[in-house]
């Protein structure tokens, strides 16, 4: 509990709540994106309804669970970023690219199907499942920078010092909108899934829900360009 009398810090759930209130005051049109993010994928599964389990719908059946999975890293993500967690967040959203690697080649490699399904086996390096769907740029630039987050790295004890060490979590501008701006692309990278979900379910339900979420994906697209506009690379947030 925090000691006023005593000049003692803020405890660490005061902190959040005081980091959450600064950042989504801050952040308006980023939090606002965050839910259109969440109702993309939720109004996918709502089309989904019924999966029935066939010999011949593995590759669906990972996608299924795989975006179900990534939702929830999402969610959480979001909940960390905003009360100022941002290594944290990076690392779920590290898992989100890993499961875009596996929805990408779970189709076409029986190794990761047996893995996943059946615990045969080992699952493939992500470096390989990436150079197998060709997106390795993918690998080499997001998935390592998240990493970076992810592991004891320069990057990741940075976050953790300013002028002294931040036992409490603190807000940072260039953190947070790092945080979102790899969210924005797993989210969009992963919803590909849902529509190859639908198509399979039902062609007519692809349509609506593509119809339906069209305008939120050109929004989280047009965000990170006039992200990327304003802030230039990578270095100019973190040097």
């Amino acid at each position: 509990m925090t000691n006023k009398g005593n000049n003692e810090p803020p405890s660490i759930i005061t902190q959040e709540s005081f980091v959450k209130k600064e950042t989504t005051r801050k952040h308006q049109r980023e939090t606002e994106l965050f839910a259109e993010i969440i109702n993309l994928f939720t109004s996918g599964f709502n089309y989904v309804g019924t999966f029935k389990i066939k010999d011949d719908n593995e590759a669906e059946r990972i996608w299924l669970l795989i975006v179900t999975r990534c939702l929830h890293s999402i969610r959480c993500s979001i909940d960390l970023m905003l009360k100022g967690y941002y290594s944290q967040a990076m690392s779920l959203l590290r898992t989100g690219t890993e499961d875009w690697f596996i929805c990408g080649t779970c189709q076409s490699n029986e190794k990761v199907r047996n893995y996943l399904l059946r615990d045969e086996g080992r699952m493939p390096k992500y470096s390989k499942l990436a150079e197998e769907m060709k997106a390795t740029d993918v690998y080499e630039g997001d998935y390592n920078y998240q990493s970076k987050f992810t592991h004891s790295s320069r990057l990741s004890l940075r976050v953790l010092y300013t002028e002294n060490l931040n036992i409490a979590p603190i807000y940072d501008k260039y953190l947070f909108l790092l945080c979102a701006e790899s969210l924005a692309k797993v989210s969009i990278r992963m919803a590909g899934y849902i529509w190859h979900i639908l198509i399979y379910l039902d062609k007519d339900k692809a349509k609506s829900w593509d119809k339906e979420t069209s305008q939120k994906v050109t929004d989280v697209a047009n965000w990170l360009k006039d992200l990327r506009e304003q802030y230039g690379n990578d270095s100019n947030f973190t040097n």
